[in-house]
């Protein structure tokens, strides 16, 4: 027999208040862009987590992102607990590009959760302006992303991403 958790569902904006309020003083706190007064970082985090809370997309991209980054974080600890059992040297194993890739995983989970969140927003601003059927705006996304522009794009961004990192990295000797 499962246990029921349906009732946390409730408290899922409660949830999100707080999250972005610790979110926010964290950062306020951390950067130090208003002071190190911790009133005034509690305040303006207080005021950015109810801005938040009354905009109900931004609450379901939230709903959205937590659960796909907890279950990325747990994928990356078993992971991580597995390459530890399996080697002698966890620190020949641990390099740079498991936190690049991680950081991918995380940048894409957060760009999918915002298309699905925020589809219908943009797709219905977007027929009413050009006064297309929601249905032709869905068809002329379509066409672009399988196009040669869309995937040229992709293309320039992976060039330019491999450039950067040559030209910065640094040569060990």
């Amino acid at each position: 027999m499962a246990i029921d958790f349906s009732w946390l569902g409730y408290y899922v904006p409660i949830f999100g208040f707080l999250f972005v309020f610790v979110i926010m003083y964290a950062i306020l706190s951390k950067t130090q862009v208003l002071g190190e007064s911790g009133f005034v970082n509690s305040l303006v985090s207080f005021i950015f987590a109810i801005i938040f809370i009354t905009f109900l997309p931004a609450v379901s991209y939230v709903q959205t992102i937590i659960p796909w980054f907890v279950i990325l974080i747990i994928c990356l600890f078993f992971f991580l607990v597995i390459v530890g059992f399996s080697q002698k040297d966890m620190d020949a194993f641990m390099k740079p590009w498991i936190a690049w890739v991680f950081l991918g995983f995380l940048a894409l989970m957060f760009l999918v959760s915002a298309v699905y969140v925020f589809n219908p927003v943009f797709v219905k601003g977007i027929a009413d302006l050009t006064g297309n059927s929601q249905d032709q705006v869905f068809e002329s996304f379509r066409k672009f992303v399988i196009s040669e522009k869309f995937f040229g794009g992709i293309f320039l961004l992976l060039i330019a991403a491999v450039t950067s990192w040559v030209l910065t990295r640094t040569v060990k000797k």
